[in-house]
């Protein structure tokens, strides 16, 4: 196995703990230098954000690598550490909207040592296509991630409650 990289986590970028990105059975991911507490911030997500019609013009990596940022636009992680958060059916963090800005935050006490991951379904509005093929390898996996409207509707609910599904993601449910 690989070693882990520790990444730029300079105080201005990582108000709480630095995190490594390292290899996982998907390529790379990011993992907890340390514990995280439930509701700890973990990371803010940097990068440029991009109107939607770019994905389109792009699409590859590029256009998988994005995290919906609002209604017509989207963060472009490029380097950051946004760039390696993988999915998981059983996700440990979530993606919060504060003040224009998109922080990486635990959702579940995490371990040192342990690949941090979200529900990329909580980042997808009804009103996107975007589908994947799921390798989680969880013991609920779902096979197949779609929009935050194709979950079943105990799981949706549990991540409405929980504050796991940013406002502008919710607000597609009624499209």
């Amino acid at each position: 196995m690989a070693a882990l990289t520790r990444i730029d986590v300079s105080p201005a970028r990582t108000p709480t703990a630095p995190i490594i990105v390292g290899p996982t059975h998907n390529g790379s991911g990011i993992f907890a230098a340390r514990p995280f507490a439930r509701d700890e911030i973990i990371q803010k997500i940097e990068g440029r954000v991009v109107h939607h019609r770019l994905l389109w013009v792009r699409r590859g990596t590029f256009a998988a690598n994005c995290i919906r940022f609002g209604p017509n636009t989207y963060l472009d992680p490029s380097n950051d550490a946004g760039r390696y958060l993988n999915h998981s059916c059983e996700p440990n963090a979530a993606i919060r909207k504060t003040n224009n800005q998109l922080f990486l935050v635990a959702v579940t006490r995490i371990r040192r040592g342990a690949e941090i991951t979200i529900d990329y379904s909580t980042t997808i509005g009804d009103d996107d296509i975007w589908t994947m093929r799921c390798n989680c390898r969880t013991a609920s996996c779902r096979k197949i991630i779609r929009r935050l409207g194709s979950l079943p509707p105990a799981l949706r609910r549990h991540y409405l409650r929980a504050g796991m599904v940013p406002r502008f993601i919710v607000a597609t449910l009624d499209v």
